[in-house]
């Protein structure tokens, strides 16, 4: 993977009852994509990866991914505490399509 050019985080838009509001995901990426970005962070620490559950995060790199649709390269945010963590976070981005 080449990382030239302007990467930019993502961050995670929430509704009313604290859930991932995936309308407004959807549109903060397309937003990006229309920028001329060459590529997206999903999940970092500016994508509010302290806030949400593993679930809620895999889901990030599986959703972000359908919506970028191969467009530009995206990474994943995978850190964490444990060394444990970071490695099924890492496997869970790139069974997802994380570049």
């Amino acid at each position: 993977m080449d990382f030239n050019g302007i990467y930019t985080p993502v961050i995670t838009p929430f509704s009313e009852d604290m859930s991932i509001d995936e309308k407004g995901y959807a549109e903060v990426i397309e937003h990006q994509v229309s920028l001329g970005v060459h590529g997206i962070v999903i999940g970092g620490t500016t994508g509010e990866n302290y806030a949400l559950t593993r679930e809620e995060r895999v889901w990030q790199f599986e959703y972000a991914n359908d919506v970028i649709g191969g467009r530009i390269p995206w990474i994943a945010g995978v850190n964490d505490i444990r060394t444990e963590e970071v490695c099924s976070y890492a496997e869970a981005a790139r069974d997802r399509g994380a570049s």
